[in-house]
């Protein structure tokens, strides 16, 4: 578990400046129901999927005119797609809430390390 776990810090911090911003906006809103698993179903979505909502680039089901660093309308981004795949491959081990737990404290070091 600790190569899953390091590995999820890792495509944390290869995220794009602009989905980390949008990742951290939207995890700290609450207003998602984060699941591991997919990009999104009836109940719940990725943290991406709730990134790209919050900063307006989701539409039907794919990333939509949010620039290279979201991805196509076919495909995510590698960075966004690195970090989806850790994710669920942590959170199927850690559970959704620990995993969860660690992109918040990794965006929030993030965060900190760029204010410094």
């Amino acid at each position: 578990m600790e190569y899953l776990e390091r590995e999820l810090r890792i495509a944390v911090a290869s995220l794009p400046p602009l989905v980390r911003r949008a990742m951290s906006v939207a995890l700290a809103s609450g207003w998602y129901s984060i699941e591991h698993g997919g990009y999104e179903s009836a109940t719940g979505v990725c943290p991406i999927v709730a990134a790209a909502k919050i900063a307006g680039f989701w539409r039907d089901g794919h990333t939509a005119d949010g620039g290279p660093e979201w991805g196509t309308e076919t495909e995510p981004s590698p960075p966004c797609f690195e970090f989806a795949v850790c994710f669920d491959m942590y959170a199927e081990v850690a559970g959704t809430d620990t995993a969860l737990d660690l992109v918040l404290e990794e965006l929030t070091s993030e965060t900190v390390r760029r204010a410094a």
